[in-house]
């Protein structure tokens, strides 16, 4: 099965192999509890040991809890090549195949060489641990359903069907970091049968066995350390935790996982034994858990702009109480283990995501990275690292606020001077710099972080760096010459490579810049919010370990039972509701519709006719 592309792959071995490695602080004890972690991507050494060494030339090291930053067509919104070198919080780059499907075979695919895919997109390998799936975790828009051979996926040109076998090709082709094996979600509305529900389970389990299956030429073992034993497959695989909203089937696919294979299946996947060996992480989508129904499909890449940034509830999963059979209209059926308890499909009480995300991982090991996608609010992000452990978080929060003109101001841990206002109102996540009353203001992005140009003696307390390009903007160390003649002007008075900070852009500039529609306004608001969301972070790992203004002041219960505090209050200062996200979308949209009279003239006469109907009807 697959012989032309076994020797594809071999023809790509000769390029370095980069395995990627997990290890949890020793003071982490809880299954479940906050945790700080490490994880290393570095090429193999002879030796299994514990102590991994840091290679700077092709090794990236990531401390967790961190962010994933996803990407449309390979390309970070909003934010060129050189942005995304140059930014220190951007580590680990999330790039959705499908984009690229409506060829074939894929552009991507073409390229030759090592390292296909970071050379086809530009990332450099020194920084950037770059992972490849097949489907937007972030798109929940209404798609056609899976086969038993085939997973949907949406490009340019419509939906496309793509096989296990041919997603095995693309990986091996272009070598990722890390690779997310393919998951039967559903993508039509809730609530979802037991039958729907088991086929989502019994495919993601051959798929991921398709995946792990070993290849036609010997492989040099992995020599590094994942959860105590040796890696045994040369692919990075995460492993989407399949279920939905039922802790019954999320329990029986974490057990498929865990318990020993036989027949086919070992033969297939030699010499792993359990299909959990061959995993280096898990990870889950929250986006499609919502309670919200999924949009048909239309031109908007994603529906998320319009509702991810919402308070984070239990009645905002899918309904799993007394779920009826609904026949799903796939062709054929495969050969499947006998069926999974009826129970799978039923809950007395609706579960929030943290026990959904628990009952996942409950019967598998703890020494492997979480990652999560979809979360709507840092409220959320904490909850999460508190109540689950999560590592990994992507940061479509940050891209979003961005892209509605929101400046993101938030820190963790709170100074000790911030508490809760008299009048009750909690504090708003970020700015809206849309709005007309930042038009005069002239202050820097940020009330929580400081620009490096600026003296830390104006403020009552020292405050932390914000490195982004609107914050901190740097000359260049040197003048760029067009020609052989600027040489001739320049050569003097070169800087000689000292890096000069200037001033940080302020909010009146932002506010111009939206208004006038410069893509540079959001090109700036992409990169502070991930520098923020990325300081946020830090923060929380500084908690963890104990460490107070850098200072280490212990490690283990101390540090946990303080963030625990520090949670509750960053929730009772700051708006989980995200109000100043939605009136920052109306501005967005009132200035985006007046534009002049072509296509946007009409869509906002067609808006106005939209919202009088609402208001006669209502």
């Amino acid at each position: 099965m697959g012989t032309a592309l076994d020797s594809e792959s071999h023809s790509q071995e000769g390029s370095d192999v980069r395995m990627l490695t997990f290890g949890l602080q020793k003071s982490c004890q809880s299954r479940f509890g906050p945790r700080v972690g490490r994880i290393i991507l570095a090429a193999p050494r002879e030796e299994c040991t514990t102590d991994i060494a840091i290679d700077g030339t092709s090794s990236v090291t990531l401390d967790t809890p961190n962010i994933l930053v996803g990407t449309s067509r390979g390309v970070v919104p909003h934010l060129s090549r050189d942005h995304c070198n140059s930014a220190d919080a951007i580590k680990w780059i999330n790039v959705p195949f499908e984009s690229f499907i409506e060829q074939s075979p894929p552009v991507p695919t073409l390229q030759t060489g090592p390292d296909p895919l970071h050379n086809f997109l530009g990332f450099d390998k020194r920084r950037h641990i770059v992972s490849l799936c097949l489907r937007d975790p972030m798109d929940t828009r209404e798609m056609p359903p899976n086969g038993n051979a085939y997973v949907s996926a949406l490009c340019v040109r419509g939906v496309r069907k793509v096989t296990p076998s041919d997603w095995r090709k693309y990986v091996y082709k272009l070598q990722p970091d890390v690779v997310f094996a393919l998951s039967d979600t559903p993508f039509t509305a809730p609530p979802h049968s037991q039958k729907r529900v088991t086929k989502s389970i019994e495919r993601s389990i051959a798929w991921l066995v398709d995946i792990l299956r070993s290849l036609e030429y010997p492989v040099r073992p992995c020599s590094l350390p994942i959860s105590g034993q040796p890696s045994q497959h040369p692919l990075n695989v995460f492993v989407n935790m399949a279920g939905g909203t039922s802790i019954p089937a999320r329990e029986a696919f974490a057990h498929s996982l865990s318990e020993e294979l036989y027949g086919p299946d070992l033969e297939a996947v030699k010499p792993i034994k359990r299909l959990d060996d061959g995993v280096v992480g898990y990870s889950f989508d929250l986006a499609t858990l919502r309670g919200s129904i999924p949009k048909p499909l239309c031109l908007l890449r994603r529906t998320q702009v319009n509702n991810v940034l919402q308070q984070e509830s239990p009645n905002m999963l899918q309904d799993a109480v007394k779920l009826i059979e609904i026949p799903t209209p796939e062709n054929g059926d495969i050969h499947t283990p006998p069926p999974l308890p009826s129970r799978i499909a039923e809950s007395a009480v609706l579960p929030d995501a943290a026990s959904l995300l628990q009952a996942s991982l409950k019967q598998l090991p703890d020494g492997k990275p979480r990652l999560v996608t979809g979360v709507r609010s840092p409220h959320e992000m904490l909850r999460l690292i508190r109540d689950v452990g999560v590592d990994i978080f992507d940061a479509d929060l940050a891209i979003a606020a961005a892209h509605v003109g929101v400046a993101l101001d938030f820190a963790f841990p709170l100074p000790p001077d911030l508490g809760p206002s008299e009048e009750g109102k909690k504090k708003d996540v970020g700015h809206n710099l849309y709005d007309q009353g930042y038009a005069h203001q002239y202050g820097r992005l940020s009330d929580c972080l400081a620009g490096a140009a600026e003296s830390q003696s104006q403020f009552p307390t020292p405050l932390p760096i914000c490195p982004c390009i609107a914050c901190s903007p740097r000359s260049p160390t040197s003048h760029i010459l067009h020609s052989k003649a600027d040489v001739q002007s320049y050569e003097e008075r070169d800087r000689s490579g000292k890096v000069v900070y200037n001033p940080p852009r302020s909010r009146g500039y932002l506010h111009h810049l939206l208004h006038t529609h410069e893509m540079s306004a959001h090109t700036m608001l992409v990169a502070h919010n991930l520098a923020v969301l990325d300081r946020f972070l830090f923060g929380v790992r500084d908690v963890l370990a104990g460490r107070r203004d850098g200072i280490n002041k212990g490690e283990g219960e101390d540090g946990i039972s303080r963030f625990t505090a520090e949670v509750n209050r960053f929730e009772s200062v700051y708006d989980e509701s995200m109000e100043v996200i939605h009136v920052a979308r109306k501005c967005w949209h009132e200035v985006d519709l007046a534009r002049g009279k072509g296509r946007l003239w009409r869509e906002k006469e067609k808006q106005v006719l939209v919202e009088a109907e609402g208001v006669s009807g209502g």
